[in-house]
């Protein structure tokens, strides 16, 4: 009888399934990673829906029974409008997200989509844009090469304002509607206006940046920053672990004794930093947002992932100022300067001068570095002064000219109100110079400048205010709610503001009497509430009976406490009585 081979008819296991399609991200471990906004357009894509239909249908319901916050998403225009752009951050919402995203797709790396690898050594304030930034010289080579269409992280970011593959500037309102566009959207596709639908990446070659020496100065920050941006990004997904709040601390520790010697007003002074801001750093109570980390490190000339990611600061590097340039600034105040200080101030001023810088400092920039007065150093250093002075004038020629007058007719024309000093600080100079050059285009600036404040709604509110009983706001407040200055209210209603404050004054005074006056009573009570116990009602044993232990200690609260004594036959003369 013949023998066949024995078949296993036992079904294979299978290896698990994602939920949603498996969909690698792009640029893992390259300054051009793939935005987690994106990568949900991208997801939403491959799927054939939109990402309103992927969010509603799949990721939100999923997330349902993770607390009363997740229950916000369902209000969908707060979503796109408030959310959307956090998702590219280092939020609690972004965490959520990527987990969610990852078990639903298997793809174990989309944190790096984010910025969440360093959520515990940079802050939440001015980090993300609100607003779709692009390369179009990106958008078109992409499309032209057969490559898949996205968004980089990196064009979220609000310190990123230039592209440094194309030497070109993000584009961020569409050439063809002029609106700008959400990071993410109800119905969007990647490379095209969410607005218009059109496409928004074009073959031109790149614009022409940097025409003067002031542009040329912004323009290398700006490059410098995209670079170590995208340096900070490629090098998330080779870290061992993520680095913490202690390595702000370290790092700054190191600074000090590096760059100051120890002195944290020349650190601050050094690096343009708040010197409290800086020891709160060091404390471990804060750290810095994005754009004071790359200020601070663009003055130390390191880079942000050497701050972040390190134990020890470069040695090749040296700032433009290290402290043994600096003077040493007299101990107090008023204190006339030694001569040692007036010479080693002309030492400062004389490297200064020899440096070849372009542009050149001027002396206010100088003289804040240094920490001195502007009129300290002319008094002393009159000829020092006058040359650093001389050097940094700048010769307007008459290209620079036209230019100020096109600056000044299409501040007229367009939608948005500008100041003349913002269109002075283009070109760098003082608004007195566009002044002098055009009277009548500066005053017509300036006039419809301010004629963007409603001094009718400004006066129907503060009428409103003295009107109603309720809790009077300070005008500062009423004029940051109304997204005007409050100069703008004392200027132009110096008697409504007045009254506005002395109403205020007046309720808070009455507020504060009655708030001593609870307190007052209460001491009372409890010392005659000891004094029935039979227990001598010491200040201390009162001070316990208290909602507020400390008002005791206060002239008011030692007063009723005295009196109260004296009511219950105690002696007071012992005591020691406020004056």
């Amino acid at each position: 009888m013949e023998q066949y081979e024995e078949w296993n008819g036992s079904i294979p296991p299978l290896p698990s399934r994602s939920r949603l399609y498996h969909l690698e991200p792009i640029g893992i471990g390259t300054p051009y990673v793939e935005s987690l906004t994106g990568y949900i357009a991208r997801l939403a894509e491959t799927h054939c829906v939109t990402p309103k239909d992927l969010i509603m249908q799949e990721i939100i319901p999923s997330q349902s029974q993770t607390g009363p916050i997740l229950n916000y998403y369902y209000r969908l225009n707060q979503f796109w409008i408030n959310n959307a752009m956090t998702l590219n951050g280092i939020s609690p919402i972004a965490r959520l997200w990527v987990e969610r995203l990852q078990s639903f797709t298997s793809c174990e790396n989309l944190r790096f989509l984010t910025l969440l690898t360093w959520s515990e050594v940079i802050g939440l304030n001015k980090l993300l844009r609100r607003r779709k930034a692009w390369c179009p010289v990106c958008y078109e080579e992409w499309r032209q090469t057969h490559q898949v269409v996205y968004e980089p992280l990196l064009w979220a970011l609000a310190s990123v304002s230039i592209c440094f593959k194309h030497r070109q500037l993000l584009i961020t309102s569409c050439p063809q509607c002029q609106r700008s566009s959400p990071l993410l959207t109800q119905i969007m596709r990647l490379g095209y206006c969410s607005q218009c639908m059109l496409w928004l990446g074009n073959a031109l070659s790149p614009q022409v940046l940097g025409t003067t020496s002031n542009d040329r100065e912004e323009l290398k920050h700006r490059y410098w920053v995209t670079e170590v941006v995208g340096e900070l990004l490629a090098s998330a997904p080779n870290l061992s672990a993520p680095p913490s709040k202690d390595q702000i601390a370290a790092m700054m520790i190191l600074c000090l004794e590096y760059y100051a010697k120890g002195n944290m007003r020349a650190l601050a002074r050094l690096v343009k930093l708040n010197a409290q801001a800086l020891w709160e750093y060091i404390r471990g109570t804060e750290v810095p947002n994005f754009d004071s980390l790359l200020r601070l490190c663009s003055a130390l000339s390191i880079t942000p992932l050497e701050f972040l990611a390190t134990k020890t600061l470069p040695d090749q590097r040296i700032p433009q100022f290290v402290v043994d340039n600096l003077p040493v600034v007299s101990p107090r105040k008023r204190k006339p300067l030694s001569d040692d200080d007036v010479k080693r101030m002309r030492q400062v001023l004389e490297a200064v001068i020899a440096e070849e810088r372009d542009p050149p400092s001027n002396l206010l920039e100088v003289a804040n570095s240094i920490g001195y007065d502007v009129s300290t150093i002319r008094r002393h250093c009159p000829d020092l002064s006058k040359k650093i002075s001389a050097r940094s004038y700048r010769q307007w020629i008459e290209d620079d000219y036209h230019r100020m007058k096109q600056e000044l007719e299409n501040a007229l024309k367009s939608d948005e109100r500008v100041s003349l000093s913002a269109v002075a600080q283009r070109f760098g100079c003082d608004s007195g110079v566009l002044h002098r050059r055009f009277p009548a285009l500066c005053r017509a600036v300036v006039t419809r400048y301010r004629e963007r404040f409603d001094y009718e709604q400004i006066h129907r509110r503060l009428k409103e205010v003295l009107a109603n009983n309720q809790e009077t706001p300070s005008v500062k407040k009423l004029a940051r709610q109304m997204g005007y200055g409050s100069h703008i209210f004392w200027i132009k209603f110096p008697d409504l503001c007045n009254q506005v404050t002395e109403r205020r004054s007046t309720a808070r005074r009455k507020h504060h009497n009655e708030r001593i006056a609870t307190h007052c009573n209460e001491i009372r009570k409890a010392t005659a509430l000891l004094h029935n116990q039979g227990v001598y009602p010491s200040s201390w044993r009162v001070a316990k009976q208290l909602s507020n232990p400390h008002f005791i200690r206060t002239r008011e609260g030692h007063e009723a406490w005295r009196v109260g004594l004296e009511e219950l036959g105690y002696p007071t003369d012992h005591l020691k009585k406020y004056i």
